[in-house]
C-alpha cells in the first residue's frame, strides 16, 4: 500500500495468521509512527462515527496528542437511532475524557439536497460532498495540520475493486490524512481496541458505515422512508441481540483464536414501493420451494459483486426479487430458491414474514456472519421469530417485512 502526497499509512506488518498478531506491538508502533509525523504544536481533527475502527483510532492518538486531538461528529441526519436515543448524544458520551470534542450539526443541509434523488451512486456523491465540505470547515476551524480517521483494509480493497464506494477513502482533504489502521482487518482492530483499554463489548460492537442510513434508504430517497429505516434498523439491532442473549447468554459470540464476532452485523432497510409479479419465474420457483409462491421483481437497485472479476469496471445493480407465500418458507426453501434466483440474475432475494399497512414503504431485514467483511453468508434465526419481529416494525408503518438471504459475493452486505 503506497502513500499518494495527500496520504499517510501506517504499513504494519501484519501476520496471515490472527493468532500471531500482536497488539501491543502494534499498539506501541503506530503511536511512535504517528509522534514521528505530528510535530510538537501540530493539531489533529478526527472524525469519530461511534464505530469502532474511529474509536480506536481516537484511543491510539489521545495519548500522543493530548488536546492537540479534535474531535468531531458530523450529524447529518443519517445516524442511527440506539436504544431509541439519536447516535450523536451516544457517541458524546463515550468521549467524555476526550476535552476537544464536538458535534457539527448538518441534517438541514444534507437531507434537502438527498430528496428525491434514486441512483445510490449520486446519492453517494451528495453525501461525500458534504461531508468533505463540512470537515474541510472544521479542519479550518481548528488549525489542524492533518486529520485522521478510521479507514481499514476493507474499505481501501473494496474501492479500489470498484465493489462499492466507501466514504472515507480517496477523499480530498484540505490537509494531509493519516490512516493509523490502513492494515488492519476488522478483528484486529477488535484486538487492538481492547488492548488500549476499550471494554470488550464495545470492541465487539457490530460494524457500522458512517452514513448508516443512507445505505439502508433504497430508491428514491424521502425523510419518511430515513426515519422508517432508522426505527427498524433499531428494532432489528435489539431484537437481535435479545434473541442470542435468551440462546447463547449473551448478545453475540466472539472466536479469540480468529477474532470473529457472530453474528457480524444485523440491520433493516426500506425501499420503494413499486414492484411487478414476474409469473414465470413465480411457477418455477413454486417448484422449487414445494408450495406456490409469488415472485416479485421490485423497482429498487441494490449493489452486487461480479466474483468473476478481481477488479469491476464500477459499481453494479441488481433487482430486489421480492417472495411472497401464503405460509413461511422454512430456511431449506428459502436457500433453494435464492439459489435458483441467483441463477436467474436476482442474487438479492427477500422473503416476506408480516404484512403491514397498505401504501407503506416495504421493509427488509437482514443478519449475517462474517469472517472478514469481504465475505458473508446468512444466519438462518427462527422464523416464527424474526416473523414476530416482522410485526413489530409493520406496526412503525412499513408496507411488508422481509428477510434476505443473499450471501457475499455476488451480493454485498449493505445495499445502496
Amino acid at each position: 500500500m503506497k502513500d499518494s502526497p495527500k496520504v499517510l499509512s501506517y504499513d504494519a506488518n501484519i501476520p496471515k495468521a490472527f493468532s500471531d498478531f500482536d497488539a501491543d506491538e502494534f499498539v506501541t508502533g503506530v503511536r511512535n509512527w504517528a509522534d514521528s509525523i505530528v510535530g510538537k504544536n501540530d493539531r489533529v481533527a478526527l472524525s469519530v462515527s461511534g464505530g469502532v475502527d474511529s474509536t480506536l483510532v481516537a484511543h491510539l492518538l489521545h495519548p500522543v496528542l493530548g488536546d492537540r486531538l479534535c474531535l468531531y461528529f458530523v450529524n447529518d441526519g443519517l445516524r442511527r437511532l440506539i436504544k431509541g436515543r439519536q447516535e450523536y448524544a451516544v457517541v458524546r458520551d463515550m468521549f467524555t475524557d476526550f476535552n476537544n470534542f464536538e458535534v457539527l450539526y448538518t441534517a438541514d443541509q444534507l437531507l434537502p439536497a438527498l430528496c428525491c434523488v434514486s441512483d445510490g451512486r449520486r446519492k453517494r456523491e451528495i453525501m461525500i460532498d458534504h461531508y468533505l465540505k463540512v470537515s474541510n470547515k472544521f479542519i479550518d476551524s481548528v488549525g489542524a495540520k492533518y486529520v485522521a480517521d478510521g479507514t481499514i483494509r476493507p474499505d481501501i480493497v473494496t474501492t479500489a475493486s470498484k465493489q462499492q464506494r466507501q466514504h472515507n477513502v480517496d477523499i480530498a482533504y484540505r490537509c494531509t490524512k493519516l490512516q493509523p489502521v490502513a492494515s488492519l482487518f476488522k478483528p484486529q482492530v477488535r484486538r487492538a481496541s481492547m488492548q488500549v483499554g476499550i471494554p470488550a463489548e464495545f470492541a465487539h460492537k457490530i460494524p457500522c458505515p458512517g452514513p448508516a442510513m443512507l445505505l439502508r434508504v433504497g430508491g428514491v430517497f424521502t425523510e419518511n422512508k430515513l426515519e422508517l429505516a432508522k426505527l427498524a434498523t433499531d428494532e432489528v439491532e435489539q431484537a437481535v441481540d435479545n434473541h442470542f442473549s435468551e440462546t447463547w447468554g449473551k448478545p453475540y459470540k466472539y472466536n479469540e483464536e480468529t477474532g470473529t464476532r457472530t453474528p457480524f452485523q444485523h440491520f433493516a432497510y426500506a425501499i420503494d414501493q413499486g414492484m411487478f409479479d414476474d409469473r414465470q419465474l413465480s411457477m418455477g420457483l413454486s417448484g422449487v420451494a414445494g408450495k406456490k409462491v409469488k415472485c416479485y421483481i421490485t423497482d429498487t437497485d441494490a449493489m452486487v459483486i461480479d466474483p468473476a472479476v478481481e477488479r469491476q469496471t464500477g459499481e453494479l445493480y441488481k433487482k430486489i426479487a421480492w417472495i411472497e407465500s401464503v405460509d413461511l418458507l422454512d430456511f431449506e426453501a428459502m436457500n433453494a430458491v435464492q439459489g435458483s434466483l441467483e441463477k436467474s440474475g436476482y442474487p438479492r432475494a427477500v422473503f416476506q414474514i408480516a404484512s403491514g399497512k397498505s401504501g407503506g414503504f416495504p421493509v427488509g431485514m437482514k443478519v449475517v456472519e462474517s469472517d472478514d467483511a469481504m465475505t458473508a453468508r446468512t444466519m438462518g434465526l427462527p422464523i416464527e421469530y424474526i416473523s414476530e419481529v416482522g410485526g413489530r416494525i409493520a406496526g412503525y408503518g412499513a408496507g411488508r417485512v422481509g428477510y434476505e438471504i443473499s450471501c457475499k459475493p455476488p451480493a454485498t452486505i449493505e445495499l445502496f
